[in-house]
Formats: C-alpha cells, sequence, structure tokens
C-alpha cells in the first residue's frame, strides 16, 4: 500500500469518529468555541509533530510570496468556513444520520469545482464529467441512504 492509500484510508475513520463525538459530546456547545478549543490542540500537536520529524525535505519549508497568501491564507479561509458549517450543522440541531449522508456530496461539490477548475482556480486544466463519474455519486448516495435506513436509532 502506498503512503497516500494509507492516509485516504485512516482520514475517513478519523472524521467518522470525530462525527459521532460531535453528535453526542459538544452539540451543546457554539460551533465557534469548538473550533477555538479543537484549533489550540490541532497548532500545538502539529507544531510538536513537524519539529519532532523535521528533515532536510523541501517539503517542510513554508511558502513564501503568492503560494502563502493565495494557498495558505485562501485555503485557511476556505477550511474555516467549511469546519464553521460542518459544527454548526451538529451545533444547531442536525443528527449524525443527516449530515452524514449530506456529507455524501463531497465528492459531487469537489467534482464540480474540478471540472470548471480551468476558470476558478488559475493553472487547472478543465476535464469533462463523465456518465461514470454521475453514476457513483448516484450510487453512493443510495449506499449511505441504505446504511442509515438500516442501521438503529442511536440511544442518547
Amino acid at each position: 500500500m502506498t503512503k497516500a492509500l494509507v492516509f485516504a484510508i485512516l482520514a475517513p475513520i478519523f472524521y467518522a469518529l470525530a462525527n459521532v463525538i460531535l453528535e453526542h459530546k459538544f452539540s451543546r456547545y457554539n460551533n465557534l468555541t469548538i473550533m477555538i478549543v479543537l484549533y489550540s490542540v490541532v497548532i500545538a500537536i502539529a507544531v510538536i509533530v513537524r519539529h519532532t520529524i523535521k528533515t532536510d525535505d523541501p517539503s517542510f519549508n513554508f511558502p513564501s510570496g503568492n503560494e502563502l497568501w493565495l494557498g495558505v491564507v485562501g485555503l485557511a479561509l476556505i477550511l474555516f468556513f467549511a469546519d464553521f458549517f460542518f459544527i454548526g450543522a451538529y451545533t444547531n440541531g442536525g443528527d449524525l444520520a443527516t449530515i452524514t449522508f449530506l456529507t455524501v456530496l463531497f465528492p459531487v461539490f469537489a467534482s464540480f469545482f474540478k471540472f470548471s477548475g480551468s476558470k476558478l482556480i488559475p493553472g487547472m486544466v478543465y476535464v469533462q464529467p463523465n456518465y461514470w463519474l454521475v453514476a457513483g455519486y448516484v450510487f453512493a448516495a443510495v449506499a449511505v441512504l441504505c446504511v442509515i435506513k438500516g442501521a438503529p436509532p442511536p440511544r442518547l
């Protein structure tokens, strides 16, 4: 298995666990409060781990110039709003089943941005969507709906 595949498998496992914890333990708090606490811990862990494993690998260098402002600051704003609305879905009464089902739209939106990338993100190449992709999104949505319908009701 490649490192990318391991990361791609582990990420949804940890996100799924985070969703369950958000729903059951933190949904009564304000989403901004949760984000402040979470980001504080994330920054601390990232700094410690980065300094622990830092090598001469150029990927450890910080971006500069346009990459810093467009990439990092722009991406930080996007991730802030993504977390704000995602955590807010829980803190405003959403449940795990509904929010999980709606996150199936993630690849649909990602593909939209990718397919229209030549207009939205400089340097991206336009890719034409095909029927296989559309069918995959439909099947993924149906699969998640089946899992939600078959799951027992949560015990609170």
